[in-house]
């Protein structure tokens, strides 16, 4: 019986570990304050002046949402028991193993030479972008030098290779790049066209759908950019919260959803056309058959 007990307060004791996440910035100097939180905002903790922060009852398999700033960001835990979070020096905030941490200058002007204001510029995920200040320069964290930057202003996306190099001037020709999709979409609250979609926004049809082998829809969202799926099925768009399913034009869930059901997703990051509701984002999907 003794050996019993042994066992069970162990196992009590392994089973209760911590978790513990550290902020700070690209210098290594610890961030004080951050508010950081599991499922419930009115739980959250700050992180101490250590930038430090620690649940006691984190599970493998939860989601750490972090308020910094005003934006939101999310980090699956993964399993883990302990976290490094890096804020980039463009403000946005990255899990350590991934930050590569180099930097690119950019200064956007149109055909006048004018500066280009409110621009959104990403490398690879539309929802994790910065945007051209008043006199059109950007600064985005953690690229290398063979990425891409896109470039999405006045109806169109402009691909601009970086080529090694650490900043550039960049003219934005009128009507030039990929024009933004025409494609309407409707979010239940009537439709709304891509092109004139101010926020950031994914999109997958059916054949790239089945492309990622998943059978379930959830599963197989993992794979589009900005979207976080959780080993337990628990889904989050990049920096908010649990977003708004939209089906056919009706908020309901996505619960027995299969990928051959359905003949596209498009995730709008913005949903504030429903409030407190969208402020998770909005997942709007479109079954194979429907008049939407």
């Amino acid at each position: 019986m003794t050996a019993l007990l042994a066992v069970v307060a162990a196992f009590s004791i392994v089973a209760s570990e911590p978790f513990i996440g550290t902020v700070r910035n690209t210098k290594g100097k610890p961030i004080k304050g951050v508010k950081v939180y599991v499922e419930n905002p009115n739980d959250a903790v700050k992180t101490d002046r250590k930038g430090e922060f620690t649940f006691e009852d984190a599970d493998s398999i939860d989601v750490i949402f972090i308020d910094y700033k005003g934006k939101k960001h999310s980090f699956a835990t993964n399993g883990r028991s302990d976290m490094m979070l890096v804020v980039g020096e463009d403000g946005r905030m990255f899990d350590k193993d991934s930050y590569v941490g180099e930097t690119f200058h950019g200064h956007l002007i149109d055909y006048n030479g004018k500066p280009i204001r409110g621009a959104m510029v990403y490398a690879s995920d539309p929802f994790d972008y910065v945007k051209s200040d008043r006199d059109g320069k950007f600064l985005i964290d953690n690229v290398v030098e063979t990425d891409t930057l896109h470039i999405k202003h006045d109806g169109y996306i402009h691909d601009i290779a970086m080529d090694g190099s650490k900043g550039m001037y960049i003219k934005i020709l009128r009507n030039t790049g990929r024009r933004i999709d025409d494609e309407e979409v409707n979010i239940g609250a009537g439709s709304v066209r891509l092109r004139d979609y101010n926020g950031p926004y994914s999109k997958m049809t059916a054949k790239q759908l089945e492309a990622t082998g998943e059978t379930d829809l959830v599963r197989a969202l993992k794979w589009m950019p900005g979207i976080i799926v959780s080993p337990s099925g628990h889904i989050s768009i990049r920096n908010y919260g649990s977003p708004l399913w939209i089906i056919d034009g009706v908020p309901t869930s996505p619960e027995g959803l299969t990928v051959m059901e359905v003949e596209r997703v498009v995730v709008l990051k913005d949903g504030a056309v429903y409030g407190t509701r969208g402020a998770g984002g909005v997942i709007v999907v479109t079954t194979k058959g429907s008049n939407f």
